[in-house]
């Protein structure tokens, strides 16, 4: 527990800090309305949910006054859905394209389950034939985690996915893939989650709700993600690219187990080794979201409220659970559980969620799938914070006193310019920057003059709309190709240090005399 403490104290700053400029932003964008904002609702919800379930055991004096059975079957049951509706609103939340009919993915979480008792049979059956159990021997151990839990579970988990993807045209986007493997892995997760909870009265309600179930999504999304890989490159071998994928995610889920359930192991591995796997997840997932034939520009992944629905849904589980502890077994038994579960829930939680809504849209681009070089980093959540500025309309200028350094005497003509950054693009894997489209020809003495290159400067991550800020400006210099959502550096020199600030669409209706002649003039100093 020692170690978490600085990690700990790490990740609440860094949300503390996020959640601020989160709310500086909703106070901007709202003006004058911001409580009615969803983060303001969202932090008032999370404030209730950390009281009043305290206060209630506290106060109440109703510790113990309910039976232990149905109660705690009851509850069990009612919180692994909980968990598993929380994970699923997750994941459609990034079907953002061509969203998923319901009744599909409920007739997948439905098959998962059905499949449980098969499951069962299974593993007795290969245990009697092979008489292979963990009995604290390395080999041992590590044969039956893999050969046994893993191959079992993860066929198991993937029929689902493969009878929608054989038997029907639903998955016709590489995001949906995953969306229907990690609802079929949801399903498995739900029935042997109800069988946890209930057998330790609740005590495993932060490891089913924050390891289990995204272990299963990631195990049973390494098989999808092959498949869904292999069809976007069109060159055959997708089954092959299925079976590949099956092996990697029986030796994953072998390995996460092995750690976790043979005796005298150090089960701190599980930890680092599923740290890593949050961090492989998310790219897998953005990955697919990249090469959707459906994506529209003016679709955005509006990720920023993922991290605080995530909190708050979790914390919601741990406070049931804590309070239905406290009625069925008292006072004693609940501070108990919240003494002991509090800071791993606080850690994972707050990793979760800070990487679960760090996503960024750039459409065509297949990242790497790899784990961070520096172990540090898998302690830390993924960060993508910067605002998608795609689309955005923006006013370029240089202030007058920067001239003198600047031998650009048409450009200095020409600014104030408004143009839009229309897409998001990867100049030597750094995925901040766009493509921007001045409304008129911006001269730079050579290259293109239609088309140019801007990043936001370091330790800025979004554009105000009530000041300028400094961005880096860089000219074509042959005629601009995006492959696969990257830009050949070749293609590209850097120009002069710019200023910018959004503004508002220009409306050409009834009765507006707002266009761009109000805009001229060096009104930047």
């Amino acid at each position: 527990m020692v170690l978490f403490i600085p990690i700990l104290f790490a990740l609440a700053v860094l949300f503390g800090v996020q959640w601020s400029a989160d709310i500086h932003a909703a106070r901007v964008l709202e003006k004058g309305r911001a409580w009615s904002s969803p983060i303001y609702r969202a932090t008032l919800v999370f404030a209730l949910l950390l009281t009043m379930p305290a206060l209630f055991v506290a106060l109440s004096g109703q510790g113990g006054r309910l039976a232990h059975d149905p109660w705690m079957q009851i509850a069990s049951v009612f919180i692994a859905g909980l968990i598993s509706y929380t994970w699923y609103r997750f994941l459609t939340w990034l079907d953002v394209f061509e969203p998923e009919k319901q009744r599909m993915l409920a007739l997948t979480f439905l098959l998962a389950c059905a499949l449980m008792p098969l499951v069962m049979i299974v593993y007795r059956q290969a245990e009697a034939l092979t008489h292979w159990r963990i009995d604290g021997d390395p080999w041992h151990d590590a044969r039956y985690s893999v050969l046994v839990i893993g191959v079992i579970e993860e066929f198991f988990k993937i029929i689902p996915y493969l009878l929608v993807l054989r038997l029907s045209t639903r998955i016709d986007e590489p995001y949906d893939h995953l969306l229907y493997g990690s609802i079929s892995a949801l399903g498995f997760a739900f029935i042997e989650n109800i069988q946890y909870l209930y057998f330790t009265d609740l005590a495993a309600v932060a490891g089913r709700a924050l390891y289990a179930a995204v272990a299963h999504m990631f195990f049973t999304s390494i098989i999808c993600y092959s498949i869904a890989i292999a069809r976007h490159r069109g060159k055959g071998g997708v089954w092959m690219a299925g079976a590949v994928g099956f092996l990697l995610a029986a030796l994953g889920h072998g390995f996460y187990d092995f750690w976790m359930l043979s005796p005298g192991r150090p089960r701190a591995i599980t930890l680092v080794f599923f740290l890593g796997t949050i961090q492989l997840w998310v790219i897998m997932k953005n990955n697919l979201i990249n090469i959707s034939p459906f994506a529209q520009p003016h679709l955005k992944l509006r990720s920023i409220m993922f991290r605080y629905r995530i909190v708050n849904a979790m914390l919601a589980i741990f406070a049931f659970a804590f309070v239905m502890r406290y009625l069925v077994l008292g006072a004693w038994s609940a501070w108990e559980l919240l003494a002991r579960q509090w800071w791993v829930m606080s850690v994972m939680l707050l990793v979760l969620a800070l990487s679960f809504s760090s996503y960024h849209f750039i459409p065509g681009y297949l990242a790497r799938v790899g784990v961070s070089a520096n172990p540090i980093r898998w302690f830390l959540p993924v960060a993508h914070y910067a605002t998608d500025l795609s689309g955005s309309r923006i006013r370029v200028d240089i202030p007058a006193r920067m001239w003198s350094r600047i031998a650009l005497p048409a450009l200095e003509r020409a600014l104030p310019v408004v143009g839009v950054l229309e897409r998001r693009v990867v100049l030597d894997d750094d995925p901040d920057w766009y493509t921007f489209r001045p409304e008129r020809p911006l001269d730079l003495g050579h290259g293109r003059q239609g088309l140019f290159l801007m990043r936001l400067d370091a330790g800025t991550d979004t554009i105000p709309s009530d000041g300028y800020i400094r961005m880096q400006f860089w000219r074509f210099v042959a005629a601009p190709e995006i492959h696969d959502g990257r830009i050949d550096p070749r293609q590209v020199r850097p120009g002069p240090r710019v200023y910018a600030k959004l503004v508002d669409p220009i409306w050409s209706g009834p009765g507006s005399a707002f266009g761009l002649s109000e805009m001229g003039g060096h009104s930047l100093s």
